[in-house]
């Protein structure tokens, strides 16, 4: 009876492996697996020790750093304007002790290309947004912004894009641009984290780690389109998170923000097992 045991042990590792381990492959985290696979009733814990000791196809070495990530060192062009930190400190900043904000970045691609992200990040939401930028100028920024504005509606951009918070990255030198609105109204508050301090704003450091999962470092962003880039921001905002409880960021997002925003933004959600977060990601729909 002791053999049966076995086997039927085998036999439901075989189940689970098949479920698993492609998942592995695309990119999946163990807890993002078990978050859509309840059926599979195992911890995360488990699932880590089971792999470590080889009893699935996939590896210790398919397994993605997820949240192991460094904050990068700044390499960025600063502001040399010292004129635009006056009441946009990261100490003015934190005087509004928000719940809810907009982080802002770029993602730079290989050195061969000029092409870069500009990248939002809802803090409450852990929604993440990317936009292709032809050139890493303070104009294409603004372009972005005015862009964005038309699509959501004036009203709506000030609801969503109140208050965000940056680096003194030279392409974030002109605040008064973003900050003003096509008919002139403001439509934002833009606000600096201090100076080679870009932890200051972690949050959307975490999802540029899910991005480099598809776009390593070292990738040139030359061949890219926005459809490529809207399609990364879909997977990523597809997977869950243990912080929303396991949801995923559009969810939260379709319920905080509603969905006429997010339709806005190009947002559509994934099959949870469609999910990919890897190169092959760009290069299947190629």
């Amino acid at each position: 009876s002791s053999r049966s045991g076995i086997n039927m042990t085998r036999h439901q590792l075989h189940q689970k492996d098949q479920i698993i381990s492609p998942l592995i492959e695309q990119g999946q985290s163990p807890y993002q697996i078990l978050t859509n696979h309840p059926e599979l009733d195992m911890s995360v814990r488990s699932m880590y020790t089971y792999i470590d000791k080889g009893l699935f196809t996939a590896r210790n070495i398919d397994l993605k750093r997820q949240a192991k990530f460094k904050p990068r060192k700044c390499h960025k062009t600063q502001i040399t304007d010292r004129s635009v930190f006056t009441h946009r400190t990261y100490s003015d900043f934190c005087s509004l002790d928000l719940s809810s904000f907009v982080e802002m970045d770029t993602v730079h691609s290989s050195r061969e290309s000029n092409k870069t992200l500009l990248t939002l990040f809802f803090t409450k939401e852990k929604l993440f947004l990317a936009f292709l930028l032809n050139r890493c100028t303070k104009g294409a920024v603004r372009l972005t912004f005015d862009r964005l504005e038309k699509r959501l509606g004036t009203y709506e951009f000030i609801s969503v894009f109140e208050n965000i918070l940056t680096d003194r990255g030279s392409e974030f030198g002109d605040p008064v641009s973003l900050e003003t609105g096509i008919q002139g109204i403001q439509r934002s508050s833009i606000y600096y984290c201090d100076p080679m301090r870009s932890g200051q704003k972690g949050a959307i450091e975490q999802a540029h780690t899910m991005l480099r999962m598809v776009l390593p470092k070292g990738t040139s962003f030359e061949f890219l389109t926005q459809w490529d880039v809207n399609l990364i921001v879909n997977h990523i905002n597809s997977t869950p998170r243990e912080i929303l409880s396991g949801r995923t960021p559009y969810e939260v997002a379709l319920e905080t923000l509603g969905e006429d925003i997010l339709k806005a933004f190009q947002l559509k959600p994934i099959e949870p097992d469609k999910v990919n977060l890897t190169p092959k990601l760009i290069r299947f729909n190629h």
